[in-house]
């Protein structure tokens, strides 16, 4: 018997990655695409000026205003301490048998109903994490369904392990085994301990022990060891070697990584082409690669100067205030929609307020101003005068340093103001007035325009194609080899099995 889905719940549960330790590796081998590369178009450097909500892959600089929490993607949560997980937490209408009822017979060796059930239990519970409802009867078969696969696979590769003479362990490789999941157990612990131990934040030292003892014990009592991890381990390598022979001698031509690439930077061209909104959320916020460069991009490099933060606090609540009075009037002015009156009645904000806070902020650094344009008409570099008065950290390293920040009229990641004055000047070289934005005053210069098309297939960018279609290849000669031996097995279905057995692929 197979203990999947208590190893595999334990897992979705604290979001630990630590899958290839608990069950087979072979069903997590085929989602691979060629679309998964760590190259970027347009990298963007770290907020250093505000806090953000977006992912930490996203660098957002100090000219941008921080998304709203609600855009950006949720994290998952982690799981409540007064809740340890188990597998027969998970859903389940599907008719009960006895575990050790035999399914079916693949080459004389019997396939039971616990495996299987473990197996789609386990998913079950993956997906309801997801929302998925796998309530209805239909749903349950198909699940099913594809938890008995799941098995007959992993019992096929079992089974040619012993045929190719692949089912033995070293000494050597087991000792260091022994030691890596030694270190896996101890991690999986301390995030159960972490999670469910109710440890105070000033917990002692003894405490902190009593939680580990107390943590380890309910996981034995659940069915998770050390011991269980091992074996678990174990099996897996001896899959690991079956799946290297049948892969051994895939490659991937430079042919191959060029077609690649341009079939995706016609589709990113499609995608973001005309969508800049789009390309910048989900290339900046999702981490999504793109190898198409829409059009219309300048590089931008600025000199933030720092201001009193009393005095940018006034403007943006007076900017605040205005714009809700414009659209309080706004409503008023629509027939169909009935103005709510206001408890207490608030002193207009004028233009004039808000103008006079602006020059405000200007007036508070001109001396520094003056300086830099005095240092610009003797001829200064702008780059000098950035490390020189700047202080946003992200134009002290490259590539922004020399060829800024790549800023779009369009553009939903950077402070209005920055983009304003971005594109407030004709020619490369210009720069702008300066202008209040959110983190200060910005005297910005257009760099260079960023040309359109596809991006430069780099090195990196032609390495992370290779390994993402090498992982294709070989997912797909698995999945193929895998169905040859399944079509030349014998393969038996009891009476009790046939609703299991899953339909044949056309």
């Amino acid at each position: 018997m197979k203990k999947y889905a208590p190893w595999v719940a334990a897992v979705v549960a604290l979001i630990v990655v630590v899958a290839l330790l608990l069950v087979p590796q072979l069903s997590g081998k085929d989602n691979i695409t060629p679309a998964s590369t760590t190259a970027t178009a347009t990298p963007v450097p770290e907020a250093t000026e505000a806090p953000t909500d977006a992912p930490e892959t996203t660098d957002v600089p100090a000219a941008t205003d921080a998304p709203e929490a609600t855009d950006a993607p949720e994290a998952t949560d982690a799981p409540e301490a007064t809740d340890v997980p188990d597998a027969t937490d998970a859903p389940s209408e599907a008719p009960t048998l006895a575990p050790e009822t035999v399914l079916a017979s693949l080459n004389g060796q019997s396939i039971i109903y616990q495996d299987v059930d473990e197996v789609a239990q386990s998913l079950m519970y993956s997906y309801a994490q997801y929302g998925y409802d796998f309530s209805s009867p239909e749903m349950q078969k198909s699940l099913y369904q594809m938890a008995m696969q799941y098995v007959l696979q992993l019992n096929m590769m079992e089974q040619k392990a012993v045929e190719l003479g692949l089912d033995t362990i070293t000494d050597e490789e087991k000792a260091d085994l022994e030691k890596e999941v030694a270190e896996n157990w101890n991690s999986l612990v301390d995030q159960y301990v972490i999670y469910y131990g109710g440890l105070a934040s000033d917990a002692t030292d003894e405490e902190k022990a009593a939680a580990r003892v107390s943590i380890i014990a309910d996981l034995e009592a659940m069915g998770y060891t050390e011991a269980a991890m091992l074996e678990n381990t174990l099996d897996n390598v001896k899959l690991d070697k079956v799946e290297a022979e049948v892969v051994k001698g895939v490659e991937v031509t430079d042919e191959e990584i060029v077609e690649a690439f341009n079939e995706q930077a016609k589709k990113d061209e499609a995608d973001y082409g005309e969508d800049i909104a789009t390309y910048e959320y989900m290339t900046n916020y999702y981490g999504q690669v793109s190898y198409y460069q829409p059009a219309g991009y300048r590089g931008i490099t600025h000199i933030l100067l720092k201001v009193e933060q009393e005095l940018l606090t006034n403007y943006q609540n007076l900017v605040a205030k205005l714009e809700e009075q414009q659209e309080d009037e706004e409503a008023a002015a629509t027939p169909t929609d009935a103005a709510s009156p206001t408890d207490v009645a608030e002193e207009p904000v004028t233009q004039e307020q808000v103008d006079a806070a602006y020059q405000a902020i200007l007036d508070s650094v001109a001396d520094t101003i003056a300086e830099i344009n005095g240092k610009l008409a003797e001829g200064a570099a702008f780059a000098d005068l950035v490390a020189e008065y700047g202080t946003d950290p992200g134009m002290e390293r490259e590539p922004y340093k020399s060829e800024g920040y790549a800023v779009h009229m369009d553009s939903i990641i950077w402070d209005p103001a920055f983009v304003q004055a971005a594109f407030s000047v004709d020619n490369v070289g210009d720069v702008a007035e300066p202008v209040v934005g959110g983190y200060g005053v910005h005297i910005v210069q257009y760099t260079k325009d960023i040309p359109a098309g596809p991006v430069e297939l780099t090195d990196e960018i032609k390495t992370a194609l290779r390994e993402a279609l090498l992982a294709t290849k070989e997912a797909e000669l698995l999945n193929s080899t895998m169905n040859a031996w399944l079509e030349s097995a014998e393969l038996v279905y009891t009476a009790e099995g046939q609703e299991y057995q899953p339909p044949v692929a056309e």
